[in-house]
């Protein structure tokens, strides 16, 4: 039987159910003489899950290997086979975090691709490839190695080597998808197409190969078109469809991504509008002005606080840059500023004088091509009469011609 050893001396963190297929998984790592640390969650749903983790943790006391364990608690909440996974990979990623183990290892198998394949299929997913024998995971990658042991050739092996397991009685339940796909629909399909299983394996690795080799291709175009404003559109516009949308998978490698999701970023690629956004999840992809950004929305459009500034001037912090306040040779004429200032975002009607007539605020942003959803960040000055000083970085008020002393001015820099 072939497998695949995860990567050679170093410390891995194997996480084990107690059924079949993980009892060979640490049996073979432990043999081979594999730094482990066992992992072990128990979903708190079921009688039997006490016992389970009781067996798992002596299995690892006997060899005297370190085990760890998680018992999840629901508090009423709704529980699903995706919530649970989803809470699984928490403890497994932080379990890498706390320990400086780099590398996960699971007991996935053919049959779980098989089912993979199907479900990815049957829910529209934007690949059908199954699941990869290695991946990125956390702080480090996960491994798979039983990816081509079927589970009959695993439950053989554990038969002759004398492993003991725990059989998970919900496993013949048909009540989910998954198991309705290994109970019923994979005998039925192995009928109707003896050695299936094969092929489409075989397929999903190919699959696997292309998608990989793609993916590095655009994370490399994209890490050499991005500047301090973003990543140039043109770039990723100028891509084959195929390759455009894993742009997408770059710019959120942690994201669950659908089919619909991708059809919905390439549709918004081609609206050519100056500045828009779309939303993933806690994530939002924007572009302004030939780039493109991502960033988390609860870091966004956070309200930044006006304050003032007496006439003792100084330093000043809004948002992520310093403005400081200062008497100089040059700036505003102090004769036409009046105390205490204010450092606020725009409002709708400021305007600020200039060398001939005045312009709205909003009109030099855009001219200076300031995002949409950055124009807050921009301070503007105004005095104790409302009058607008300054657009800070962009514009200083002009009041006609002025010959005054030195440090009769108020300088103002960004």
């Amino acid at each position: 039987m072939e497998t695949i050893a995860p990567v050679p001396n170093e410390p891995l963190i194997v996480g084990v159910s107690g059924g079949c297929d993980s009892m060979v998984l640490a049996h073979l790592l432990h043999e081979a003489k594999f730094d482990l640390l066992i992992a072990h969650v128990h979903h708190g749903l079921r009688a039997a899950s006490d016992e389970e983790a009781a067996f798992v943790e002596n299995w690892a006391f006997e060899r005297n290997i370190p085990f760890r364990t998680i018992r999840l608690e629901w508090g009423g909440q709704r529980v699903s086979q995706a919530r649970c996974r989803e809470k699984r990979y928490q403890f497994f990623e932080n379990l890498m975090e706390e320990t400086n183990r780099s590398h996960l290892v699971l007991a996935h198998h053919r049959d779980d691709q098989l089912e993979t394949l199907l479900i990815q299929l049957l829910r529209g997913e934007a690949t059908i490839d199954g699941i990869p024998i290695h991946r990125p995971f956390g702080p480090g990658q996960l491994h798979r190695p039983l990816v081509n042991w079927t589970k009959q050739e695993l439950t053989a092996y554990a038969t002759r080597q004398q492993i003991e397991w725990r059989e998970d009685a919900t496993n013949a339940e048909t009540k989910y998808l998954r198991n309705q796909i290994r109970h019923d629909i994979l005998p039925r399909l192995a009928q109707v197409r003896p050695g299936f299983e094969e092929a489409a394996v075989r397929a999903a690795r190919l699959r696997q190969t292309i998608q990989d080799e793609h993916l590095a291709y655009v994370e490399a175009l994209v890490a050499r078109h991005t500047t301090e404003d973003g990543i140039v559109i043109d770039e990723i516009n100028q891509l084959p469809t195929d390759l455009r949308r894993l742009a997408l998978q770059v710019l959120l490698p942690d994201v669950r991504l659908t089919s619909e999701d991708f059809d919905r970023f390439l549709a918004w690629l081609r609206v050519d509008m100056p500045s828009s956004e779309v939303y993933y999840g806690n994530w939002r992809i924007r572009r302004a002005y030939g780039y493109l950004t991502c960033i988390e929305k609860d870091t966004t459009d956070s309200a930044l606080e006006s304050f003032q500034v007496g006439a003792d001037l100084g330093t000043y912090r809004y948002g992520e840059r310093d403005v400081t306040f200062s008497y100089g040779d040059a700036g505003i004429p102090l004769a036409e500023v009046t105390f205490p200032l204010t450092v606020r975002s725009q409002l709708p009607g400021d305007r600020i004088q200039l060398e001939i007539g005045t312009k709205k605020v909003s009109r030099i942003l855009i001219d200076a091509k300031v995002p949409r959803y950055l124009r807050a960040e921009v301070p503007v000055v105004v005095d104790a009469t409302g009058q607008v000083l300054a657009v800070v970085g962009h514009r200083i008020a002009k009041f006609g011609s002025f010959e005054l002393l030195a440090r009769s001015y108020l300088m103002i820099e960004w």
